[in-house]
């Protein structure tokens, strides 16, 4: 399932907001990192899935980036800095290192895909209000 979903987004421009539905599916690669201690993925899932962080990351950062401060909310700031960040330092040391980097990045990609979604989910229209 991943694999088509991926080339997919992979396959679109660089800077291409991706759709709601590629949104809902990114969030769904969030949830799978953010899983608690005892549901951690084993090292190859868990870089397979640093990998499509880095591919969602590098996609939503590149979207938002480009978009006026003005339209940006509060959490866009501090999610571009930890990107930013991750990106420079990477996983670190130690035996939880790469697990607890998947979740850093998953974090900052959810944040995207939730300013992403929030921005461009239909608004109600009620007239006279």
């Amino acid at each position: 399932m991943g694999t088509v979903t991926h080339q997919k987004a992979a396959d679109s421009a660089p800077n291409a907001v991706p759709s709601a539905s590629e949104l809902e599916l990114i969030a769904l690669d969030c949830d799978r990192a953010l899983v608690g201690f005892a549901y951690q993925p084993a090292p190859a899932e868990n870089a397979r899935q640093v990998a499509v962080m880095l591919d969602h990351g590098g996609q939503l950062a590149s979207s938002v980036s480009r978009l006026p401060e003005a339209e940006r909310d509060v959490r866009v700031p501090g999610a571009l800095q930890d990107w930013a960040e991750l990106l420079d330092r990477g996983p670190g040391d130690g035996p939880f290192a790469n697990w607890t980097y998947l979740r850093a990045l998953a974090r900052a990609v959810r944040s995207f895909t939730q300013f992403l979604q929030d921005r461009t989910r239909p608004r109600p229209f009620w007239p006279g209000r």
